[in-house]
């Protein structure tokens, strides 16, 4: 056998490893999916959400503030185990405020103020979450159950024109939460979440006995391994 019969059929050989290795690139690139979804099931992952929020006032609250509150923004760090379930963290910041029409306020030390009357609430709650979901960590829509608890920051001010009524102090909160998780697409980082959450936080001046607001949110994460 001569030389360009050899490599006549090494050429042949060639040709045809080309195009089986073509042939089967369909199955391998799915087969590189199944792999990359695998990792979510064998390794702890990283999450973060960032979360815009409108908060309806609950209980004592409303005896203070009616208004609903559209200043609440949060971001939550979570490390999301193979299993169905995730522990993290979460801070943000709520406020609200309302304005009341003048009028003549009495005080205890016998003076009265013409004024209007501004109320305003802060609340900035630092809480440890954990979460367990109702389906596995590879789906794209994740509903879930949530608790969180720890302590926020909370400043009360009422003002009488430049007059003011001011407490602040940090208090215990806990905040259950209901929600899903989803992610724009399979293998997809990038993702979104809607939560409705309670917070109760534990402050009692004047009017309130508590401080107590349903917070629905919206959220953009991302996540990683």
């Amino acid at each position: 056998m001569n030389k360009k019969v050899i490599l006549s059929i090494l050429g042949l050989f060639w040709a045809l490893g080309a195009v089986a290795q073509i042939g089967a690139d369909p199955e391998e690139s799915q087969s590189r999916r199944n792999f990359d979804n695998t990792l979510f099931d064998r390794f702890v992952s990283g999450r973060v959400t960032v979360f815009y929020g409108a908060a309806l006032p609950m209980g004592s609250q409303q005896n203070y503030i009616d208004k609903v509150g559209n200043r609440n923004f949060s971001v939550a760090v979570e490390a999301m185990f193979p299993g169905r379930f995730s522990v993290g963290g979460r801070i943000g910041q709520n406020y609200f405020s309302q304005r009341l029409p003048r009028q003549v306020y009495s005080f205890d030390d016998g003076s009265d103020v013409s004024a209007v009357q501004t109320r305003t609430l802060t609340t900035i709650p630092l809480l440890a979450i954990g979460s367990v979901y109702l389906n596995d960590i590879n789906s794209t829509f994740r509903p879930y159950l949530q608790i969180g608890a720890g302590g926020a920051y909370v400043d009360y001010t009422k003002y009488y024109g430049t007059l003011s009524d001011q407490k602040t102090g940090i208090r215990a909160a806990l905040a259950p939460a209901v929600g899903a998780k989803f992610q724009f697409g399979k293998g997809n980082n990038f993702g979104g979440e809607v939560q409705a959450q309670y917070q109760n936080v534990f402050f009692k001046y004047n009017e309130l006995n508590n401080s107590n607001n349903l917070l629905l949110s919206v959220g953009l994460s991302y996540r990683w391994l």
